[in-house]
């Protein structure tokens, strides 16, 4: 699969679910997001917007520059400074 931002997102919030001992449908629950929501998002078939990001940091209580504090952002940034 190709790393493309939206997978980045989609594998941090799967990293943190496995983390917190947690289930998808505990993290929907406790987000206030849908169940085929954050089911899109987790088989990256729908990016999440930057207001369920910080819903989601709020359950992992975690702030967003946490969040984005991942080895993965800091490669794809990276690799875009490389092409410009």
């Amino acid at each position: 699969m190709k790393n493309t931002f939206k997978n980045i997102l989609c594998n941090r919030i799967k990293y943190l679910i496995k983390k917190h001992n947690m289930t998808a449908e505990m993290l929907a629950y406790q987000s206030g997001i849908s169940k085929g929501g954050l089911s899109e998002i987790l088989n990256c078939k729908k990016c999440p917007t930057s207001f369920t990001i910080a819903k989601i940091c709020a359950v992992f209580d975690i702030t967003l520059k946490e969040f984005y504090n991942y080895r993965d952002f800091d490669e794809f940034i990276e690799n875009l400074s490389i092409h410009s």
